[in-house]
C-alpha cells in the first residue's frame, strides 16, 4: 500500500502537468501522449500473450494503437479501423501457417478494446477543447477514486465475494462502497471546476449519472482484465508502476468507463 501510494503521489502531480500544458500550448499534446499511451497498453497486452516479438501480428496492432486515437475526433475516424481489419484479414489469409487464429483473435480484440477506450479520451479532450482537463480528470479519477473507495469499505466491511474466482479480495459491500465513491468524486469534480476554476456550468445530474454508471462498469473492465492475466497465467501487465504493475493495470478500468463518459457527453451539456 505505501508503494501503491507513493507512485500515485508521483503520477497525479505529472498527469496535472500534461493537462495544464495541453490547454496553455496546444490540444495536440495531450493528444499525442494519450497515442503514445495507448501503443504502450497494447504493447503489454500482447506481450502478456508473447506476441510483441510476433511483428506480423504486433505492428499493425500498434500501428492502429497510434492512429485510431489521433483521429478518433474527425471524420475519418472510421478510416484505421476499417485499415486494421482488412490488415487483421490479410495476416489471417496469408500466413495461416505460421500465424495462430487464436492468437489474431487476442490480439484483435485486446486492441480495440484497449483503443476504443483512449479514443474516447482524446476525442473529448479535443473536441471540447477549452474543457480538455476537466474530461480528462472526470474520466480518470472517477474509477481511480471509486477503486480507493471500494478497497477501504471492503477492507473494513467485505464479508461477501463478488467475484472469488477472479478476484478474491474484491466484495459486493466494496462494489457499493465504490459506487457511493464514484459519485462523491463526480461531484467533487464538479465542485472544483465550477466554483475554483470558474466554470459558468455544471451538470450535477449528468455528474451523478457518471459517477453511478462508471463505477460498475469500471469493476467489470478491472475484473475482465483479470480473467486474461488468470488465463495467461500472470500477475501484472508489466512493472512500469512500482506497486501499481504495468500502465494497463492501473488503466483497465478507464479503458471501460471512458466511452460511457464520452457517449453522456453526446447526449448531454456536461459543463460550460
Amino acid at each position: 500500500m505505501k508503494t501503491r501510494i507513493m507512485s500515485s503521489a508521483i503520477g497525479v502531480p505529472v498527469i496535472i502537468l500534461i493537462l495544464i500544458l495541453s490547454q496553455l500550448v496546444t490540444e495536440f499534446i495531450a493528444t499525442i501522449i494519450l497515442s503514445l499511451l495507448s501503443v504502450l497498453m497494447v504493447s503489454e497486452v500482447l506481450s502478456a500473450r508473447k506476441l510483441l516479438k510476433n511483428f506480423k501480428i504486433s505492428a499493425i496492432c500498434i500501428a492502429y494503437g497510434f492512429a485510431m486515437p489521433m483521429v478518433s475526433f474527425t471524420r475519418f475516424w472510421f478510416l484505421p479501423f476499417f485499415l486494421y481489419i482488412v490488415a487483421t484479414l490479410c495476416v489471417m489469409v496469408f500466413f495461416h501457417e505460421n500465424v495462430r487464429l487464436m492468437d489474431i483473435a487476442y490480439s484483435f480484440f485486446t486492441t480495440i478494446l484497449v483503443t476504443t477506450g483512449v479514443a474516447s479520451i482524446t476525442a473529448m479532450t479535443t473536441a471540447y477543447y477549452h474543457y480538455c482537463a476537466f474530461f480528462a480528470v472526470l474520466t480518470m479519477a472517477i474509477p481511480w477514486g471509486a477503486d480507493a473507495g471500494a478497497y477501504f469499505v471492503g477492507l473494513k466491511y467485505g464479508k461477501n465475494k463478488l467475484c472469488p474466482n477472479i478476484s478474491p479480495k474484491k466484495t459486493v459491500e466494496g462494489a457499493l462502497g465504490g459506487i457511493a465513491s464514484g459519485v462523491v468524486v463526480a461531484m467533487i469534480i464538479g465542485l472544483v471546476f465550477n466554483f475554483i476554476f470558474g466554470y459558468d456550468y455544471v451538470n450535477y445530474i449528468a455528474l451523478i449519472v457518471i459517477g453511478l454508471v462508471n463505477t460498475p462498469l469500471s469493476i467489470l473492465g478491472d475484473l475482465s482484465f483479470s480473467v486474461i492475466k488468470r488465463n495467461l497465467g500472470i500477475k501484472d501487465y508489466g512493472d512500469i508502476i512500482p506497486g501499481h504493475g504495468g500502465m494497463l493495470d492501473r488503466f483497465d478500468s478507464i479503458i471501460v468507463t471512458a466511452p460511457f463518459v464520452y457517449v453522456v457527453t453526446l447526449f448531454t451539456v456536461v459543463i460550460l
